[in-house]
């Protein structure tokens, strides 16, 4: 024996020899003993690692597993390292996973008297189940992904706190360890639901989700989702009313009979081969959701968690209804989300329900209410009834500013009492899972005060700031596979103010779009995300008044040197050095007055473009309404969406008349007295609240015609004169600035002609005469195109050269918009208002 084995180790060692003659012979056989020993020591450790289980969303995990055999949600999702280690057989990928339960909850030791056979099963032993595995290239070494309905299975049948992390162990599948076996019959409780659903339908959908092959386990829970992919065209198109609304079905595996009649704790179900058996409905918590969609994304947005934590403390008062002396006191659970359109009332709502287990029915006020009183009563109390069907339930009333408001926009007392006496009858009745009444109203301002008072609380959301716009956007791109950086994502944030939530997903669908129609070779970029933006700022700006950022640089005004600083100081300050503001200290507004065309509109939209502001300018007229409350109204508007867009840029032009001296005017209704004093009002709360960054300006021509309450200290406490220019330097400047587009002759300078306008003029004067100049220009270039017969080669505007004559003609044909007496007219109001 010991000859062969030397017999062995020499011819070894010859043929490392003749492979290796570099190294000595017994470098190989060492090398390979390492290597062995590396691999013994690699397996040990995987087979002694303990894993973590990590959840993953629920359609990430059915994408994932497409291609298994057997359709489960008990598939572990392993590192392919793990994979080859525990899987001999690709085929055969079953393996045995032992959850760690006692180990790692955090429960307290059972008293004495508390040691029963059920504690020790339950709390003291591993609990062992058996599961397919996969590999995915993206799974940790140490981590399992599963799917999230199977851990809250877990923490279901182990009360265990959600969030707390299970940790577990792999063991092969033994020789004498059975597989799951095809069980001959099924018995399930279809989990209830607030819409009707036919015996057909039902029968229908599991049918198609059994069709593949599926693992079940007693007392587990499932999802079937209701998805048109799933269901297919036909039949989700022709129950589309029911399945819009309806994201999956619920069941859960009551009994488990395998063919022998014998009583299996697991087995694979299959359509025709399974006899499935539905014993009654079931009412209880479905299983929370927490992620949304297949990317790793909660399900509640980043930038709306304050009003998601709210409504969910709010309801958990109401999670357990035995005995609840919330509800015996006549407290009942009816809440109210109330924001405008787009700003995410819903997906609170949503992530709410998700996180709780707790189904939603949607009813649409705007087909509850009618013509006739009684018909809107009973689709009310149809609406109401839903909850002697389904429990747990929260009833959501959508667009609720609708209800219970007549054709003329008045509170309905019929309708009112009538939904008081539903809610009485509705929370009259027993029930062992929580009921909810949520209303959501699209607008900020209640219009049936009544109504409102009935609800427990309501929960206003307030358009988002630019840190709650960067969170959005955040949750946002982790719904798409392309995304922008956090540095980027800030500078969309800092310029999208007054932008809601969904305004914000459209931005990124519409970005992602033009990035996909340019064909760039690279990856969307900021570019495109600007692009976009600007188009929605301009679209919104036209047909909603929404605010938005003009280009006009100071660059582009001539002359107003120490109005520029003046206003700078003002403005750009407080911007700057918040932290130094003190609350009461805040300028409220700066009134720009002056002859007409000086510049005062450039001036603030100058404003607004340097310090990236948002702008939003009113004419003074266009407030003004014919109905009586409704002028107020519009003011409210104004400086509501000036709220909405903070930091923002209120310009009010033509001043006197939309506040003239109260008392002075004359209408028989009062209407301007009103409005002014609405204006007062607004402007003070405006400067009482330190969070909001609002600048207004004002511009008028005649400031002796405002009300003076408007002109005192914390209101329009700063008079700035915007008057012609009268020096030469400033006439030069004024000019640069209005031909900074011109071609303007070598031989020509700004300077003579500043020189040869011996009046004061203003802005719109001296832009009179560039274009006249630009006109004459065009005119000499279009004849001598003609006479050289070059007219049919075409012209551009770089061809048009401006002359010194061409200034010279413009400036004889001048009439200056100011006379000398108005001219002395401003020069007194100069007097009377300036400091």
């Amino acid at each position: 024996m010991a000859e062969t084995l030397g017999k062995r180790w020499r011819l070894l060692l010859y043929i490392a020899r003749l492979r290796y003659p570099r190294y000595p012979a017994y470098y190989f056989p060492v090398f390979v003993l390492l290597q062995g020993l590396k691999k013994l020591r690699s397996d040990l450790k995987l087979r002694l690692l303990d894993f973590y289980l990590q959840p993953i969303p629920n359609v990430l995990f059915e994408q994932l597993q497409s291609d298994q055999l057997v359709a489960s949600e008990h598939t572990l999702f392993v590192s392919p390292t793990v994979f080859r280690e525990y899987v001999v057989e690709r085929e055969i990928n079953w393996i045995n996973l032992v959850l760690k339960v006692a180990k790692c909850s955090e429960q307290v030791e059972p008293t004495p008297h508390d040691k029963s056979l059920v504690s020790i099963i339950l709390n003291k032993q591993d609990v062992s189940l058996l599961c397919q595995v996969a590999p995915h290239a993206d799974v940790p070494l140490n981590a399992l992904w599963v799917k999230e309905n199977l851990v809250e299975n877990l923490n279901e049948r182990y009360t265990r706190h959600t969030g707390e992390r299970y940790w577990a162990r792999l063991q092969r599948i033994t020789e004498g360890q059975h597989l799951p076996a095809i069980v001959a019959k099924a018995n399930i409780f279809l989990y209830q639901t607030p819409y009707d659903l036919s015996s057909d339908m039902v029968d229908f959908i599991l049918g198609r989700y059994f069709e593949t092959p599926r693992l079940l386990y007693r007392n587990h829970t499932y999802q079937v989702p209701l998805t048109e992919r799933f269901l297919g065209n036909t039949f989700y198109t022709k129950h589309f009313a029911v399945l819009v609304h309806m994201r999956s079905l619920w069941f859960k595996c009551l009994n488990l009979d395998s063919t022998a009649g014998a009583f299996e704790m697991s087995g694979i179900a299959q359509k025709s081969l399974t006899t499935l058996q539905q014993t009654t409905t079931y009412n209880n918590f479905l299983l929370p959701e927490r992620f949304d969609g297949p990317y790793m994304r909660p399900s509640c947005p980043f930038g709306l968690r304050k009003y998601f934590h709210s409504l969910r403390a709010s309801l958990q008062a109401y999670l357990k209804m035995e005995n609840n002396g919330l509800v015996r006191n006549g407290i009942y659970p009816v809440f109210m989300l109330r924001g405008e359109r787009g700003i995410g009332k819903m997906a609170v709502l949503r992530s709410v329900a998700s996180a709780l287990g707790i189904p939603i029915y949607y009813a649409d006020c705007s087909e509850i209410m009618t013509s006739i009183s009684s018909q809107t009563e009973t689709k009310l109390s149809t609406a109401f009834n839903k909850a002697k069907v389904c429990e747990p339930l929260i009833i959501c009333l959508e667009n609720f500013e609708v209800f219970g408001v007549d054709n003329e926009g008045h509170e309905d007392q019929r309708i009112t009492g009538s939904f008081q006496a539903e809610l009485m009858t509705l929370f009259g009745r027993q029930y062992s899972h929580p009921v909810v009444v949520v209303a959501v109203a699209n607008q900020k301002e209640s219009n049936t005060p009544k109504l409102t008072s009935l609800f427990l609380e309501v929960i206003q959301l307030h358009a988002p700031t630019t840190a709650e716009r960067l969170e959005l956007l955040r949750w946002i791109s982790l719904g798409h596979r392309y995304r922008l950086p956090v540095a980027q994502l800030q500078k969309i944030a800092e310029q999208s103010q007054g932008f809601t939530l969904a305004d914000l997903e459209l931005l990124y669908g519409n970005a992602l779009e033009a990035w996909r129609r340019s064909q760039d070779t690279g990856r969307v970029g900021l570019n495109h995300f600007l692009a976009s933006l600007d188009h929605m700022q301009s679209t919104f700006s036209d047909s909603l008044g929404a605010p938005k950022v003009p280009k006009v640089l100071w660059s582009e005004i001539g002359g107003l040197a120490k109005l520029k600083s003046e206003i700078q100081n003002s403005i750009g300050l407080p911007l700057r050095h918040k932290h130094l503001m003190g609350k009461n200290m805040r300028r409220s507004g700066i009134l720009l007055y002056g002859p007409p065309g000086t510049g005062k509109t450039l001036i603030a939209k100058a404003v607004a473009t340097e310090c990236n502001l948002s702008f939003l300018s009113v004419q003074g007229p266009e407030l003004l309404n014919m109905y009586v409350g409704q002028s107020e109204q519009n003011v409210r508007e104004v400086f509501a969406r000036a709220r909405t867009a903070s930091p923002c840029v209120l310009f009010l032009d033509e001043l006197d008349s939309l506040a003239p001296n109260r008392g002075v005017s004359g209408d028989s209704g009062g209407v301007m007295d009103r409005v002014v004093s609405q204006m007062l009002s607004e402007m003070d709360g405006i400067s009482k609240d330190p969070g909001q960054q609002i600048f207004i300006l004002a511009a008028t021509n005649r400031p002796d015609l405002i009300d003076p309450a408007l002109l005192r200290p914390g209101r329009f406490d700063k008079l700035l004169y915007v008057g012609p220019s009268c020096t030469v330097e400033d006439k030069e400047s004024v000019l640069r600035a209005v031909t900074g587009r011109f071609r303007l002759a070598e031989t020509l300078t700004l300077r003579k002609i500043a020189e040869s306008l011996k009046q004061d003029m203003t802005g719109a004067d001296m832009y009179s005469i560039c274009s006249n100049a630009w006109l004459s220009a065009v005119r000499r270039t279009v004849k001598e195109a003609i006479a050289g017969d070059s007219i049919d080669e075409g012209l551009n505007a770089d061809q048009v050269i401006v002359t010194e004559d061409d200034f010279k003609e413009s400036v004889k044909k001048f009439i200056p918009s100011i006379s000398p007496a108005d001219m002395a007219y401003f020069n007194q109001l100069k007097g009377n208002f300036s400091a």
